[in-house]
Order: C-alpha cells, then sequence, then structure tokens
C-alpha cells in the first residue's frame, strides 16, 4: 500500500471514530446528523403520542354534561401537560430533528458543523421532557397552564414544586432548540456545495434558514424567563411579585416574545 492510501486509510478511520456510529450502547454517543435527527423525530414522536392520550382523557370528560371521569385538579394538569407537550416537546424539536436530518444531504456537506452542538440539544432535550414528565409519574404535575400565566404560576398561587418542575425542564428544552438553530443556520450559510447560492437553496433550506433565525431571537426571552421565575420561587427573588416591587406583565412580555415567532416556527411549512 503506498504512503498516499495509507495516509488515506488513516484519516477515513478518524473520520469514523468522530462521525460513525459505535456498536451496542456506543451508539448513543454518535454525534453524526442522521443518528442525531433521527432520535430528535422519534423521542418528539414518544411525546407525541403521551400527549394525545392526555387529549383523549380530556375530550373523555368533556364528551357528556355532568361527567365526573376527571376532577377539576386533575383536568388542569393534563391541560398544562398536553399544551407543554405539544408546543414544547414535539412540535419543534420534530422539525429540528427533521432539518438535521435532511439539510446536509439538500445543501452537499458531508455533516452539520458543530457535530457535538447536536448531540448535546438532543441530551438537554431528552432530559428536559423528561424532568416534565417526571412530574406526572409523580403527581405533581402543573396546572398552571402551559403558558404559566404569573401570578397564577407564583408559589402563593401554585404552591408544591410542580411548576418548578415546568421551569427548570423547560429551560433544558429551550436550549435544545437554541443549540440546533445555531447548527441549522450556520451549516445552510458556511457548508454549502460549491455553486450552491442561496438563490439555488432547495425551498425546504430557505424555510429551516428562517425559522432558525426566528428561534434564535424568539427562544432566549422565554428561558430568561424561566429562569427568573424560578428564582423567584425557589430563592425569594421578585421580579413579578407586585408587592416586592416586580410585574406580573414582565411574564407575558417575555413569553410572548417567544410565543408569536413560535406560531410562523411552526405554520411556516405550510
Amino acid at each position: 500500500m503506498s504512503d498516499q492510501q495509507q495516509n488515506r486509510a488513516r484519516l477515513h478511520r478518524e473520520y469514523d471514530r468522530v462521525w460513525g456510529n459505535w456498536p451496542g450502547w456506543g451508539a448513543l454517543a454518535a454525534v453524526n446528523h442522521t443518528s442525531v435527527g433521527l432520535r430528535f423525530i422519534v423521542t418528539g414522536l414518544v411525546f407525541f403520542l403521551i400527549g394525545g392520550v392526555l387529549s383523549m382523557l380530556m375530550r373523555t370528560q368533556l364528551a357528556l354534561p355532568e361527567q365526573d371521569i376527571i376532577g377539576p385538579e386533575l383536568y388542569n394538569q393534563l391541560f398544562t401537560m398536553h399544551g407543554t407537550l405539544m408546543m414544547f416537546l414535539f412540535a419543534i424539536p420534530v422539525l429540528e430533528g427533521v432539518a438535521m436530518y435532511l439539510i446536509p444531504k439538500m445543501i452537499g456537506a458531508r455533516d452539520l458543523p458543530f457535530p457535538r452542538v447536536g448531540a448535546m440539544g438532543y441530551y438537554c432535550y431528552l432530559f428536559g421532557g423528561l424532568i416534565i414528565l417526571s412530574s406526572m409519574a409523580l403527581s405533581i404535575a402543573p396546572d398552571s397552564g402551559w403558558f404559566m400565566y404569573t401570578p397564577l404560576s407564583s408559589s402563593t398561587y401554585s404552591p408544591g414544586p410542580g411548576s418548578d418542575f415546568w421551569l427548570l425542564g423547560i429551560t433544558f428544552v429551550e436550549i435544545s432548540s437554541v443549540s440546533g438553530a445555531i447548527e441549522l443556520l450556520v451549516s445552510i450559510l458556511r457548508t454549502r456545495t460549491n455553486g450552491m447560492s442561496l438563490t439555488r437553496m432547495p425551498i425546504f433550506c430557505w424555510y429551516i434558514m428562517v425559522m432558525a433565525l426566528m428561534i434564535i431571537v424568539g427562544f432566549p426571552p422565554l428561558i430568561l424567563a424561566s429562569i427568573l421565575l424560578e428564582l423567584e420561587r425557589a430563592a425569594g427573588f421578585v421580579f413579578f411579585e407586585v408587592a416586592g416591587g416586580g410585574d406580573p406583565l414582565l411574564w407575558q412580555h417575555l413569553f410572548w416574545l417567544f410565543g408569536h415567532p413560535e406560531v410562523y416556527i411552526i405554520f411556516l411549512p405550510a
């Protein structure tokens, strides 16, 4: 074997060591875009099925008048968890998973530019989702709505750890979304194949580029809001409590800096 062939074989082994799928449990450490994208899609579909079951429970309660299948407190918990699962744990992560799977193939790139960022984003997503679901498994699910409006979600009106589980879990999920958006945006702008200008990209790539920009702009305000509210609930800080000089409208402003782009992030594929 010539020196050139040996060098190519060495480079291929090094490439496969970083980007390939390892056997057994090592597959969980894979960082290539195909594996990470499929993980996002499959995990999002699992959360979607759980959210669908919660929706059917609520519809069963509302199907006939004066039914008592689900009490008011449990109904509020199901409503909060259903909205959270569909909005935060299904819609955006699945879209990002599809984008991670397809974008490098569409633009002729070998892979996404920051593979470990994508893998970190997935595990932040999974960890945050499990935190939120564990509150339901422990019968302490939040009941303040998937929008967590203050002062209803404050410790005064929502005592107990349910809202804390939501706030901690959502913070991890939103960090995951932002990291995925950064990776997709850089991939589209910097790793297109030779000759593929922005005007020659598939329309799906244009959608993902716009979606990623909106996530980068719109999701950090919700990360900030969830951290501030958790600090208020857990450490006694005052950000949303009127009696301490805070303002409950601050939550609404921060939430809808996220919420309005979120509508178009989900709607644009149509």
